[in-house]
């Protein structure tokens, strides 16, 4: 076969993914020089730079502000959603089980995908007297109007906040009277400086925390619902710790299985 044969349909294309080939396989976190770029691709300075510029315009790489590039915020996110779609219902429902069990509370699992939230997993613990998780947790809601909806926007890629904001615009009278980017940076950081959140909103206490994968890469969130009349102040700190074991036996089954695939 001629060298002309070989060559692939769109040449640009195929160097854009050499390099994201090249850029994925950094392990160290610093990124790799123009100059390496160049010199494993045989291809000059000015091309390499082109290539890299497009891929950081489009989302896939990323400049350090050193010279150096690392992969972009969409491959990041299509990590995310690859272990979305390996996601098995019965996997979180084993780890939901077990703590809807020990507090006899309503849990929900929800996850970010095109900007929304999205309900994929919920337990019930079994009491009497039960919130109702699928009316109080719809399947889909305002991001802003629950707490796992808020634990999302607060842990998605910095990149994934300008379209939620196209999508659902401010909080306003549904999360703190939220009207301003200002107010809503201030509430996103709260949550991820405390790694959770909690809310006491009429007859009904809810808290939530989110289930993170490697690197901190957000996978979902865990939420639990409990009638107010159950819901014991000082143990709130106990209630946010199993919460937050549950997550991460959750995040650790869910990477597990995605590689096997």
């Amino acid at each position: 076969m001629t060298e002309k044969q070989n060559k692939t349909p769109v040449e640009a294309l195929h160097r854009g993914l050499s390099i994201l080939e090249i850029l994925s396989a950094d392990l160290s976190g610093a990124g790799v020089s123009l100059a390496e770029v160049s010199e494993r691709m045989q291809l000059k300075r000015t091309t390499a730079h082109n290539l890299l510029k497009t891929l950081c315009l489009c989302g896939y790489a990323e400049n350090t502000g050193s010279g150096y590039y690392r992969v972009g915020w969409k491959l990041q996110r299509f990590s995310r959603e690859r272990n979305l779609r390996n996601f098995s219902r019965d996997l979180a429902l084993s780890s939901l089980g077990v703590l809807a069990k020990s507090t006899g509370e309503s849990l929900v699992y929800a996850v970010l995908v095109n900007n929304r939230r999205h309900v994929v997993a919920r337990a019930s613990g079994g009491q009497d007297v039960q919130v109702n998780i699928s009316q109080l947790e719809p399947d889909h809601a305002c991001i802003w109007h629950t707490v796992t909806g808020r634990i999302l926007a607060a842990y998605c890629l910095p990149q994934e906040l300008e379209p939620i904001l196209a999508d659902e615009g401010f909080p306003g009278s549904q999360w703190q009277g939220i009207f301003t980017r200002e107010h809503l940076q201030q509430q996103l950081d709260k949550i991820r400086s405390q790694g959770w959140i909690s809310d006491l909103s009429g007859e009904i206490f809810s808290a939530a925390v989110p289930v993170l994968g490697s690197k901190s890469l957000l996978l979902g969130t865990l939420g639990i619902h409990l009638p107010v009349f159950r819901h014991v102040c000082e143990r709130d700190l106990e209630l946010i710790e199993g919460l937050q074991e549950a997550a991460a036996e959750l995040a650790k089954n869910l990477l597990a299985s995605a590689d096997k695939i």
